[in-house]
Order: structure tokens, then sequence, then C-alpha cells
């Protein structure tokens, strides 16, 4: 198996068994001690497996059946490109937002820098426009496809 091969193989692994069943005892089996995650302009830059530990606790606090389904694993040299569904009933607060008891399926893009195997850096951005809209919380026109 090639470096990319493998690399997609770690994702596919990280996301089955950190995100979904959130055995967060396997964090540093995935994730380098440096790893490095910068969703700006949602959240400052967080560093270490404390900050990935808080990113999982935290959806699955807000998200009853949190969920990750992989869609596309794309890998060129040292990076992977993850395109996700993330689904969940929003029964607890999510960031500022109190729970709504509405159920949700969203699409997240990531980018992953691995090295030996482990993820060195994580960048990416999550359709919050569609989250918010299936949470009650927005309105959209009734077809933007139309102008």
């Amino acid at each position: 198996m090639n470096e990319q091969e493998a690399n997609k193989a770690v994702v596919r692994q990280l996301t089955e068994t950190i995100w979904n069943q959130s055995d967060l005892a396997k964090i540093p089996d995935y994730y380098a001690n440096d790893y490095e995650v910068d969703y700006r302009p949602y959240a400052p830059v967080r560093r270490g497996h404390e900050a990935i530990r808080g990113m999982v606790e935290r959806a699955h606090a807000a998200f009853s059946n949190y969920h990750e389904e992989l869609r596309d694993v794309l890998a060129d040299g040292d990076k992977v490109v993850a395109r996700f569904t993330v689904s969940g009933e929003q029964t607890g607060k999510w960031g500022a937002i109190p729970p709504t008891g509405q159920s949700v399926a969203f699409d997240e893009i990531v980018v992953l820098t691995l090295k030996d195997g482990k993820v060195t850096h994580q960048s990416g951005v999550a359709d919050n426009v569609a989250a918010l809209h299936q949470l009650g919380l927005i309105r959209m026109p009734d077809d933007v496809s139309e102008s």
C-alpha cells in the first residue's frame, strides 16, 4: 500500500473510531502530539490531543446519535481531503445555540496533513448555513437557484 492509500485508510479508521465511536483513548493512535486544528473564523487554532478530545466531546454532547459518513476521501502527497455528512439530533447546546430537538445532516470538508501515519494538521469548513436552517434558526429562499 502506498503512502496515499495508507493515509486514506488512517482517515477512514479515525472517522469511525474517534468520531463515530467516541473512543477517545485511541486519540494518540491517530493524532500526533503536536496536532493542530484550524477552523478559523469559527474557532481559534487549537493544539494537541486535548484539542481533538474537546472537539469530539462537544460534538457528541450537542448531537445525540452523532455520526460522520464519509462521502469522498482523496489523497495527494501527505494530505488527505475528506468530505463527509455529519448527522444527529441537537439535544445539547451547540456553541451558543440551546437544544432544539431538531435533526441535522450537513456536509463538512476537511484537509488533513499526515506524517508517519498520524494527523499533524487539520483545517476545514462545515456547511453551517444548512445546519442552522435545519435547526429552524434561519430561513432560506424557497428556491435559491432562481435569481
